[in-house]
């Protein structure tokens, strides 16, 4: 009896035992359901979607730019990639693969049979859109293929000196200071992952984002004008052995840059060379005289009925002398004066106003401070204040010495005494696109710096430059010119600055031109030589193009204003 009590007792006590253990596994069960389900229930159900569902970003298409014209500058194309990853691919499969780099014989460097590798190879890239998507409908389930965008420039080089560069590592240029128009936001897609291999579809409830394009721009810019200054501008740096060349043409009624031609283009080691038109500024030498002959006339200290004695070919100042590029022997008109680009007659010019006076009208023609124009680096120039000026420094300043310019300066400068005597701030976009609407951007402001007589009396002189003065190589068959030769002898560098400025038609401007070649080879070192007759060439060649220019008739503002605000 004793014995069977024992076993009893044990068979008890395994039951007790056992139902204590399954109680406790219902109350641990209990409360590890009760964890997953109300105690973490948010971070298990955030853990499930992301294991059901697949994040894609959507990626923005970047703004295009255009010409005042309508015609495209810089664009988008969608280019694919495709790609094997081996391992995935079973021996029985290869020929799979060989198939797909038989269809894309022109976009790959790899010929069929294929060799197998032991990672990813990617057998294709810059494979069109359209195309890729056709192969895709016959390639094997072990290609990957991603789709890219490429930005593209129809004018190559003609347009790159203006927009600049634009790819995944950096945006230089136009593309670079308009990042924040033309950059879109990517958007966000959420799909659905299916028990199918391959199916997936958009999950309606989740927060599907958006992508926001990047507005696309209309530039000022006359692509025709553009192409015509490039190529011209491009043949007289290379035959002239200059360092560089720009060429600026505007509208002086509106301040709009027609034109910013430089080259070179790129720098010998490839990089994107600086656009001298903004970001150079060099002495102007001679083309200034028109500066100083605009504030002398406007303050009224000088007439155009006023003579100066140049019978000697230097003016001593302070124990230094001013010499004239030529002997001219004669007393000379004011217009005599400028026509035969004298120094010594401009610094008796600049003589018979106060150093302020003279000073404070330079700067009013926007020397020595940047223009804002929309580009990178622009350089302000520089002129020095009058605080600081030796004995030397007005008539230096005068004939276009101790003064440093871009030749946008210079071009927005003569852009004020073409128009009647109002500076413009340079403008390069004339609009964006938003929402399938051209939204013109404010026009660009302006203020007076010489009166409308005194402006008249200057476009007078200068056309005298042209017909009986040093600027005869300027001279445009059809129509009438003013403007002003420059040769500038560098003082920081060795070599000559070749220059010509001017404007069309004379008596009634609609085009104003600025032409600047830096260190050419001596026998193209004078305005005349070198400047002057690439001016007659571009302007020539613009007028051909755009007759209506010549006849003094306003500009127009060009095919996708005309055409109602669509693009």
């Amino acid at each position: 009896m004793i014995e069977k009590t024992s076993a009893a007792e044990r068979v008890s006590a395994r039951i007790s035992s056992l139902i204590i253990l399954s109680g406790v596994f219902v109350i641990l069960s209990i409360a590890k359901m009760a964890g997953i389900q109300i105690v973490h229930h948010d971070a298990y159900m955030q853990r499930a979607e992301r294991q059901q569902t697949i994040e894609v970003s959507v990626e923005a298409r970047r703004g295009e730019i255009y010409d005042i014209n309508g015609y495209l500058l810089a664009g988008n194309i969608t280019e694919a990639i495709f790609s094997v990853y081996w391992p995935n691919v079973p021996l029985e499969r290869t020929e799979d693969i060989n198939s797909l780099v038989r269809s894309l014989e022109s976009y790959t460097g790899f010929s069929a049979p294929i060799q197998r590798g032991s990672g990813n190879t990617v057998i294709a890239r810059g494979v069109p859109w359209e195309y890729a998507s056709q192969v895709l409908d016959s390639a094997s389930r072990y290609v990957d293929c991603s789709f890219v965008t490429r930005r593209v420039y129809p004018m190559d080089e003609i347009m790159i000196p203006v927009i600049g560069t634009h790819n995944e590592n950096i945006s230089q240029g136009l593309e670079y200071y308009m990042e924040d128009f033309l950059e879109g936001t990517d958007g966000v897609n959420y799909f659905q992952a299916s028990g199918w291999a391959g199916y997936r579809a958009v999950d309606a409830g989740a927060d599907n984002i958006l992508p926001v394009h990047g507005r696309d721009l209309c530039l000022t810019i006359d692509s025709r004008y553009q192409e015509i200054a490039q190529n011209e501008l491009q043949q007289a740096v290379e035959m002239s052995g200059s360092s560089w060349g720009a060429v600026v043409v505007i509208n002086p009624g509106n301040g709009d840059v027609l034109a910013i031609a430089s080259y070179p283009v790129f720098n010998e080691d490839g990089s994107l060379a600086r656009n001298h038109c903004i970001q150079s500024s060099t002495e102007p030498g001679s083309v200034f005289k028109a500066v100083t002959l605009s504030a002398a006339l406007d303050a009224n200290t000088v007439s155009l009925a006023d003579s100066f004695d140049c019978t000697n070919s230097f003016v001593e100042i302070y124990g230094y002398r001013v010499n004239d590029s030529h002997p001219i022997g004669e007393f000379l008109d004011l217009t005599g004066v400028i026509a035969q680009s004298s120094n010594v007659g401009t610094v008796q010019i600049a003589s018979t106003m106060s150093d302020s006076l003279f000073h404070s009208y330079c700067v009013e023609f926007g020397f020595g401070r940047r223009s804002r124009v929309e580009f990178p680096g622009e350089q302000s120039g520089i002129i020095t204040d009058v605080q600081n000026w030796s004995g030397l420094s007005k008539a230096n300043l005068a004939i276009g010495q101790e003064v440093s310019a871009t030749p946008l300066q210079i071009a927005m400068a003569y852009g004020a005494i073409a128009n009647g005597g109002l500076l413009y701030r340079p403008r390069l976009v004339n609009s964006t696109k938003e929402g399938g609407l051209l939204r013109p951007l404010a026009e660009s402001p302006a203020h007076r710096v010489i009166s409308l007589e005194t402006a008249a009396e200057v476009r007078s002189v200068l056309s005298a430059v042209v017909t009986d003065g040093t600027g005869g190589s300027a001279q445009v068959p059809g129509v009438t010119v003013a403007g002003k030769t420059g040769t500038a002898e560098r003082l920081v560098q060795d070599g000559y600055l070749s220059a010509f400025a001017g404007m069309v038609p004379a008596d009634d401007p609609r085009l104003v031109a600025v032409v600047i070649f830096d260190q050419p080879d001596y026998e193209y070192r004078w305005g005349s030589a070198l400047a002057a007759p690439v001016f007659s060439r571009v302007v020539s060649r613009i007028l051909s193009t755009s007759p209506e220019l010549a006849l003094g008739t306003p500009q127009p503002m060009g095919g996708m204003l005309a055409a109602g605000g669509e693009m």
